[in-house]
């Protein structure tokens, strides 16, 4: 086995450093540094250019050829007690990394168009929402102040990198960005009259969504004049966050495909 180094204690400050990365939102901005779990996040990861460590159970060396071909500096092998440890999430995986995260810049004018969530809360629907913007073609994704961070363990999970790939901005206030965007805004709401299916999305445009119990605030609906809803012919009173955005993702790449 090629010699790479070893950490035997769950109380090594390096694995107390990865921990708390895991968990501490502000210790994440702080170290510009987060966590992944996994053998496909790593991949990715690795693909973008992005890693800082990794931690991979000593037992599963030979799984992770690929990865071990890595610069060896980068790489540690553990045993059961330290990956254990490493393992903040429900499920257990023998490979886990630090990755560098990015800070993108918010642009004069974003170039094409957006997908911009207010005030999200559930890390599962945000990750969902990213592979979902990334599939329909959205380049661009606004997260607004008191969101759900970006690098939150559970949103990585659930995004399965696909965040590595697209343009995410986020901590951004809402009210002075929306009025500098140059297409056309639409809010997502089940109050509208207008369905998304009258509109016409082949045109640079941004869809806003809101809060998942409470929807968009008050100041941003006052702000955006073209509110428009999916309608639904059962009873359902609204969608989940994460369908709704996926409907009118698609809808627009639906549009365009037909153009």
């Amino acid at each position: 086995m090629t010699s790479y180094s070893k950490i035997i204690s769950k109380d090594n400050s390096l694995i107390k450093h990865v921990v708390r990365l895991a968990n501490d939102h502000k210790f994440r901005q702080q170290e510009h540094l987060a966590v992944i779990y996994g053998q496909h996040l790593v991949e990715e990861a690795i693909f973008h250019n992005i890693v800082d460590k990794i931690f991979i159970l000593e037992d599963d060396y030979f799984r992770y050829q690929k990865i071990l071909d890595l610069d060896k500096q980068k790489i540690y092998l553990v045993n059961n007690d330290v990956i254990n440890k490493l393992n903040v999430l429900e499920s257990t995986v023998s490979i886990v990394a630090t990755i560098k995260t990015r800070c993108n810049e918010l642009q004069d004018s974003i170039v094409g168009d957006a997908l911009v969530l207010e005030n999200i809360q559930d890390p599962g629907n945000l990750g969902t929402i990213l592979r979902a913007a990334c599939a329909s073609g959205i380049k661009n994704v606004i997260v607004s102040k008191n969101s759900v961070d970006i690098y939150n363990p559970k949103v990585l999970r659930s995004s399965q990198g696909i965040q590595f790939a697209i343009n995410i901005i986020n901590n951004i206030d809402l009210l002075e960005w929306l009025p500098t965007y140059d297409g056309v805004i639409f809010a997502l709401t089940p109050h509208a009259t207008s369905s998304l299916y009258e509109q016409n999305l082949t045109q640079k445009c941004a869809f806003v969504l809101g809060n998942e119990g409470s929807g968009l605030s008050r100041n941003i609906m006052e702000l955006i004049r073209n509110q428009i809803k999916i309608p639904m012919m059962g009873n359902a009173e609204s969608l989940n966050l994460a369908m709704a955005a996926t409907v009118a993702m698609f809808e627009m790449s639906r549009q365009r495909l037909d153009k």
